[in-house]
């Protein structure tokens, strides 16, 4: 073979290990990774859980605790007849944990 014939693919060879290695070198570079569920999204609250919290934030004795749903979230409802005298209803979403809503009366 002539070195006349080898410069085109030695410069050819030169182009592709500057841009990645394949045509696709530059995409693949700029796309986003793959979305990683994060450990808190993947675990939901369990009835227990919201028991826990519901009694920290005020406490008394639970009366029941099931699942509901509140502002068109599904969640646990834990009625409480607190120490304050007043009867509570606490929501959390079951998905995220998330305090919904409180209602003291």
């Amino acid at each position: 073979m002539k070195i006349r014939n080898l410069f085109p693919a030695a410069a050819l060879l030169a182009v592709v290990s500057f841009s990645g290695g394949t045509a696709f070198g530059a995409e693949s570079q700029n796309a986003m990774p793959a979305a990683q569920p994060s450990p808190a999204a993947a675990q939901e609250l369990s009835k227990e859980q919201a028991i826990e919290r519901a009694l920290k934030a005020h406490p008394g004795k639970v009366t029941k605790a099931y699942e509901d749903t509140k502002k068109g979230k599904k969640t646990w409802e834990v009625k409480i007849d607190g120490d304050d005298g007043k009867k509570w209803e606490v929501y959390y979403e079951i998905k995220t944990g998330q305090l919904v809503a409180e209602e003291g009366k």
